[in-house]
């Protein structure tokens, strides 16, 4: 089973489409307190539910504030609390990182983090036989205001046979 530390993003995105669940019983997930924070802030946004019935049960790990050495600010400017705890940790444990943002993916090359987008969880998901449709998934992403480019969303499409 693969160990992910997870951004908000990801979670909120895997949430709202239904499909976080089948995530967490597929991969290990740490999720930096400030991460959580992120996702709980507002009890009515979208997908905080399925997380906060997700930490309930215990389906992800939660990563303390004070176990992760931040960020040197040169690295950490411009990014949120919880993608700069995200990479901190990441790169401290030698960890994958799921994060969509591109700003925080191309921090996370500098940094030397190996990095994974929702998308490649759906890949793993859809390959596993997990879902039965990536199309459904990348819809409710769409309506949720979740943006893919046009030419991700065919790529993603076409690996998955679709």
């Amino acid at each position: 089973m693969q160990l992910l530390v997870t951004d908000a993003g990801p979670l909120i995105a895997l949430s709202v489409a239904d499909v976080l669940a089948i995530t967490l019983q597929s991969f290990e997930v740490l999720v930096p307190q400030a991460v959580l924070n992120e996702c709980l802030a507002d009890p009515y946004a979208p997908g905080a539910v399925p997380v906060a019935e997700a930490l309930r049960q215990q389906m992800f790990t939660v990563v303390p504030d004070e176990s992760i050495t931040p960020l040197d600010a040169a690295f950490a400017a411009g990014l949120g609390s919880g993608e700069a705890a995200v990479l901190a940790y990441a790169m401290q444990h030698q960890q994958v990182a799921l994060i969509d943002e591109r700003r925080a993916r191309r921090i996370a090359q500098r940094l030397g983090v190996q990095v994974v987008g929702s998308g490649a969880v759906l890949l793993a998901l859809k390959s596993r036989g997990l879902i039965r449709s990536l199309q459904t998934v990348l819809d409710i992403w769409q309506a949720h205001g979740y943006y893919l480019s046009p030419e991700l969303r065919a790529e993603l499409l076409e690996r998955a046979g679709e």
